[in-house]
């Protein structure tokens, strides 16, 4: 599966879940059941849950990335490839 397929398909599975709340949501309003509400919170809730979890792997993979920028640097101002004079 290409990147561009990924994508779409995370974007189509975000699709669906909202009209899934859509319906739940009419569901709600014509007969007055609270059911429906409740699973819509629930699952927004989890869905929070979730990409607040993507957050916090991506948060985790800058910090490595910015840690071993860090390490390279070093090893080619000792290697003398590079002058630290000139790097920020």
């Amino acid at each position: 599966m290409t990147i561009a397929q990924e994508k779409k398909a995370r974007k189509d599975h975000h699709i669906r879940w909202a009209e899934e709340i859509n319906k739940r949501n009419a569901q709600y309003s014509e007969d007055s059941n609270w059911f429906p509400f409740v699973t819509n919170v629930e699952e927004i809730l989890e869905r929070i849950d979730y990409m607040s979890q993507r957050f916090d792997d991506l948060e985790n993979k800058i910090g490595e990335v910015d840690g071993k920028i860090n390490n390279l640097r070093k090893i080619l101002i000792k290697l003398e490839v590079i002058d630290d004079r000139f790097i920020f």
